[in-house]
């Protein structure tokens, strides 16, 4: 039989409502020494206690659940690699921290099509976490049900509003720059997707890169795909605009994302063309796609499962200690380092 409150406080020889008092931390008048409660809980362990999950909830106001929802703009969803690793992260830190985790995709890019998900609505979690395409009105929406959120990643433009956690693509993508210009390359484009954060990335990227003594020999060319995405439908785009330049004046590598560059080899491969032969890919992103592509991208690698678990015990910190949850406790610059594979090689021209 499942052991009660009643229990531990026969075994320690006081009343169930001090119990009550200690194991869920309820506030009293009345002063209870370290020591009682210190003999609580080596009962509570001793006889192998496990609070019953809805009379918790019910005495604390909070559910022992968090949300994680994925934009359904992503392609592929919650098998995306990149995001993917995104949620391995966010679930290790869940079971070490002791919650469960609601899972969803919603369309997180337009306010006037969004609708709250009935588990946030009904209050069935306690916290948010949200990656993807993710506006500043949808967030400002949550916040209007006093729910608290934690944001992961580039393309999101809620900065001002709740804190936010990602790599430093900029100088990632700024490693790529300066390895193609090492390797004698001098033309290149760069994608990126249709959101307003995109391009200030690509912007920085194209004025730190003007600045760097080696990265500067490569002319960047900023270029945001017709498809609409940066996945494997704008390869198509990336490849019509890349054949339409004369031979002469083509960019001699290509940085876009993971799913891009695994679909414009395919397309290269159909018109007789090859990797690295007539023009080098860069992956922004590291993922199973770059790694056993043929040939194998290089790419940028950030440690995604890391911006998971610290996405996830922020938002725990907050809901157990109480303290800030504010846009000050951003975190936007884990480390990227590039993998060099033989999908770029020398080039002189």
């Amino acid at each position: 039989m499942a052991v009660t409150l009643s229990d531990i406080a026969e075994a320690v020889g006081v009343r169930k409502s001090t119990v009550s008092i200690v194991l869920n931390n309820r506030p009293n008048r009345v002063k209870i020494s370290d020591r009682t409660r210190r003999r609580i809980f080596e009962a509570a362990e001793r006889l192998g206690y496990q609070p019953n999950a809805a009379a918790k909830a019910l005495s604390t106001k909070r559910t022992g659940h968090v949300g994680f929802i994925l934009s359904d703009r992503v392609t592929d969803g919650l098998v995306n690699l990149y995001y993917g690793a995104i949620f391995r992260g966010i679930e290790h830190a869940c079971r070490q921290r002791g919650y469960g985790l609601n899972v969803s995709l919603y369309n997180l890019s337009s306010v006037d099509s969004f609708i709250i998900p009935p588990k946030v609505g009904q209050r069935a979690v306690d916290g948010l976490i949200l990656t993807g395409y993710v506006e500043a009105a949808v967030v400002a929406r949550f916040r209007e049900f006093d729910i608290p959120c934690v944001c992961i990643g580039d393309n999101v433009e809620v900065a001002e509003l709740v804190p936010t956690i990602a790599c430093d693509v900029v100088d990632g993508l700024c490693q790529a720059v300066r390895h193609a210009a090492e390797l004698g390359h001098r033309r290149a484009i760069l994608c990126h997707e249709p959101t307003r954060r995109s391009r200030e990335v690509a912007d920085l990227v194209v004025q730190r890169c003007a600045g760097d003594p080696v990265a500067s020999r490569c002319r960047l060319d900023i270029l945001e795909p017709s498809a609409g995405r940066c996945d494997y439908d704008a390869a198509a785009c990336v490849l019509e605009h890349w054949l339409a330049a004369p031979p002469e004046e083509r960019a001699t590598v290509i940085f876009a994302s993971d799913q891009t560059q695994v679909a414009m080899l395919g397309l290269l491969g159909a018109r007789g063309l090859m990797c690295p032969r007539d023009v080098s890919l860069i992956s922004s992103g590291d993922t199973r796609l770059s790694e056993f592509a043929n040939p194998p991208l290089t790419a940028v690698h950030t440690d995604l499962e890391q911006l998971g678990r610290v996405a996830l015990d922020m938002l725990v910190d907050h809901l157990e200690g109480g303290g800030d949850l504010t846009p000050r406790m951003s975190k936007n610059d884990y480390p990227c380092r590039l993998i060099v594979r033989s999908s770029c090689a020398s080039h002189s021209r």
